[in-house]
């Protein structure tokens, strides 16, 4: 039997190893999917999303709109910048609360930076009070 050589760990050798670590997870967090992991509708309740208003549904990484009555978008609720979710609905922008860009309601265009590209829509379909996003 061969024996075992080994290298000692070093700062160096560890930090390179932590970040690759973060590096990997902070990817795999800003997919800004919108449908389950295995690629499922999101159904979600129309109640609660006023004309003009809109309700982020952080579980699905979703925000959904109403612009005019009974029209209803959605859009990834994951920042464009960085991945961040965005959270804070204020009058008609959603505002992303790690660098401060702000996205309009009804289109998911860029109002404020850093983020320079709009949030992506997803496909809303109306089905009585539920509402179905691919």
């Amino acid at each position: 039997m061969s024996p075992i050589t080994t290298t000692p760990l070093t700062r160096r050798t560890a930090l390179a190893g932590a970040c690759t670590l973060c590096a990997v997870a902070v990817t795999g967090c800003a997919t800004g999917q919108a449908t389950h992991t295995d690629g499922r509708p999101v159904r979600v309740p129309r109640a609660g999303i006023d004309v003009g208003g809109a309700v982020v549904f952080p579980e699905h990484r979703l925000l959904v709109t109403q612009p005019g009555d009974g029209v209803y978008r959605a859009f990834s609720a994951v920042c464009t910048h960085q991945g961040c979710a965005v959270t804070d609905v204020d009058d008609d922008v959603v505002k992303c609360p790690c660098h401060g860009s702000k996205f309009r309601l009804t289109d998911g265009s860029v109002v404020k930076g850093p983020a320079q590209k709009p949030l992506a829509e997803r496909t809303v379909t109306v089905d009585g009070n539920t509402l179905t996003i691919t």
